[in-house]
């Protein structure tokens, strides 16, 4: 990237006709512009909206109640839950799981137990035994013995934890029921088998702490069904004879009622499942298992849809400060995941039998143009993929935006309407990066929107946690069309909640907002920065770009910037001449004195003329 000198902006602006010759146009703000930031009635502040949450029908300990309490801490105005739909819908998710050995395939998914041992043991042992099945099991024989005994008075125990691949073992306990046949050995209420559950992180409420709250069943051959909570945990002890298969069945969602009848129980996710034998005063606890079942009764596609609407409408009188949208992450295609935001979301239908993502670009392409035709928009998440780890090397991060940048490119990014590039680290690479792909997209007249976001799935510390960016709308209201015109037409800035509360916008030629492409043949045209709320310390990169077309074969951003302290900054407005004796776009960063981002506005094109794919509705200035 060139950097431009403050004598370049400085000789420019010296070009300029305009009032002020010889100088940037500083001056007290216009009324107009002075109301439409002062938050009146009139013109309401930006809308803060988090664009990209999972709950508890995602992976990950996030519960809604968790992120309704943040969102309202933070003072975000709009959430959008965008649950992944194949996680939602439980699509190939394992059913029945046969226990013949420490790992095995169903519908297409890995199933592995891991072993765990917990206190001082003085013998345990998990033995993977082909001799011995349940009777609903004798088709596919084997089951597992765990066995324990304690070296001391306390609980030692030892367990064995199932994960499903792609974390398909964590699932909503909506109406979940759980089978499992079990064979206690030797079983007392010292040394008992036990399943224990722990589902998702919520607050602090009814004077509990805030934590995950956690069933244990326990079989200890007792034949009484009894129940007991203390704090975030319950204890169900289940009925079953000794030196017999016996089933156990539980439903997870009643026993949370049962148990907290305050929380919402649909609001749950299974975290983890762990089966044990648990020792205490040197007795020993033995027992087989076999034959898992996690089933629910069969309803349509869209059912679980309408009771993630039941629970936001009932969430909505104890978190009024924040206004709810249903989206939807459809996540099982190449080379990425979609969120759909729009009025008309329903559950799209799987290629596959298997929860597993669909290569072929024309069946991404097909969902993209079905979600437009509902009147929805569509967001290009996380270009760099989904995991977090450590920043690559500086030249290992511009390989990898070169070659985003290039599958971007070739598909037009899938005709998605929406980029996610507010991630400050996010697949090893850097904010400026994911700003850079974004650019060579506005290089090439893609025009998309960029939006910052958390990808959030654990409802705690929002404002803490590295990835916190919001995006804020500039939009009439909170009602669903007020904001998906703001998206469409790229009214919208976005940044870090806890570090910037101001505002930012683009004005070009005194009319054509932020977002906005537009058409002239003047040699240099203006656009008005506006910003509010920046650090006196801080300063304001300046990133213009050329709009030349250069196609997949050159993904480089072609931008150069200029930075202005905030000094310069305090009417409210910068005036910036740009020369468009050939097409330019212009888009600003809000950087603290480290350098660190706080805030990006989205682009303004000025284009000499109307590119070949045209100029879309949204984005024409009027």
């Amino acid at each position: 990237m060139n950097r431009i000198s403050r004598r370049d902006v400085l000789k420019a602006t010296a070009a300029m006709t305009a009032v002020g010759a010889g100088r940037l146009m500083l001056g007290p703000q216009p009324a107009a512009a002075a109301t439409r930031y002062a938050g009146d009635a009139v013109t309401p502040r930006p809308v803060s909206m988090a664009m990209h949450i999972h709950a508890p029908w995602s992976e990950g300990a996030g519960s809604m109640q968790g992120h309704l309490e943040q969102a309202t801490k933070a003072g975000i105005d709009v959430m959008w839950w965008t649950e992944h739909d194949f996680r939602m819908a439980e699509h190939g998710y394992p059913g029945l799981i046969h226990m013949n050995g420490p790992s095995e395939q169903v519908n297409g998914v890995e199933w592995k137990w891991a072993e765990q041992r917990q206190g001082t043991l003085a013998s345990s042992e998990v033995l993977w035994d082909k001799a011995m099945a349940s009777p609903g099991d004798e088709t596919t024989p084997g089951s597992v013995r765990l066995s324990a005994t304690s070296a001391g008075r306390d609980e030692a125990a030892v367990r064995i934890s199932g994960t499903g691949a792609n974390t398909v073992h964590q699932r909503s306990l909506y109406d979940q029921t759980i089978e499992l046949d079990v064979f206690p050995a030797e079983v007392s209420p010292h040394a008992y088998l036990a399943v224990v559950i722990s589902t998702s992180w919520r607050p602090a409420t009814a004077g509990r702490p805030a934590g995950q709250y956690k069933l244990t069943y326990i079989v200890d051959g007792t034949q009484g069904k009894a129940r007991k909570a203390s704090g975030l945990e319950g204890v169900v002890h289940l009925p079953a004879r000794q030196g017999r298969w016996n089933t156990l069945r539980f439903s997870p969602e009643e026993d949370l009622k049962r148990f907290w009848p305050d929380l919402e129980s649909r609001d749950a996710a299974m975290l983890s499942l762990t089966l044990g034998a648990v020792s205490t005063k040197e007795r020993r606890a033995e027992g087989w298992f076999d034959l898992l079942r996690i089933s629910r009764p069969t309803r349509s596609a869209d059912d679980v849809l309408k009771v993630q609407a039941d629970l936001m409408a009932g969430y909505a009188h104890r978190f009024p400060a924040v206004r709810q949208y249903q989206g939807l992450e459809v996540s099982l295609f190449k080379p990425t995941h979609f969120n759909w935001f729009g009025p008309r979301i329903t559950m799209p239908e799987f290629a596959k039998p298997q929860p597993v993502a669909n290569p072929d670009p024309k069946a991404a392409l097909s969902v993209v143009e079905m979600i437009h035709s509902t009147g929805g928009l569509v967001s290009y998440n996380h270009p760099f993929g989904t995991s977090h780890p450590a920043e690559l090397s500086p030249a290992e991060q511009d390989a990898l935006r070169a070659s985003v940048a290039k599958t971007v490119l070739a598909d037009r990014a899938m005709g998605c309407d929406i980029l996610e590039v507010g991630y400050p680290s996010r697949g090893g690479v850097d904010l400026d990066r994911h700003a850079q792909v974004w650019d060579v997209c506005s290089r090439n007249a893609i025009f998309l929107t960029g939006t910052g976001v958390s990808d959030d799935h654990s409802g705690q510390n929002w404002l803490g946690q590295d990835s916190n960016f919001v995006t804020w709308a500039h939009a009439p209201s909170r009602e669903l069309p007020d904001l998906l015109a703001a998206l469409a037409s790229g009214r919208v800035f976005f940044g870090d909640p806890a570090r910037f509360s101001g505002v930012v916008d683009l004005q070009v030629d005194g009319s054509a907002p932020m977002g906005s492409v537009t058409t002239s043949t003047a040699a240099t045209r203006n656009v008005r920065a506006i910003l509010t709320g920046l650090p006196a310390d801080g300063v304001v990169r300046v990133v213009q770009g050329t709009v030349d077309l250069a196609g997949p074969d050159k993904p480089e951003p072609g931008t150069t910037f200029t930075e202005l302290p905030a000094s310069e900054w305090a009417p409210g407005y910068v005036d910036l001449p740009i020369d468009t004796r050939s097409p330019r776009f212009v888009r600003i960063e809000v950087r603290d004195r480290t350098g660190q981002v706080l805030a990006l506005s989205n682009p303004v094109w000025l284009l000499r003329d109307t590119p070949a794919e045209g100029i879309p509705a949204p984005r024409r200035a009027h």
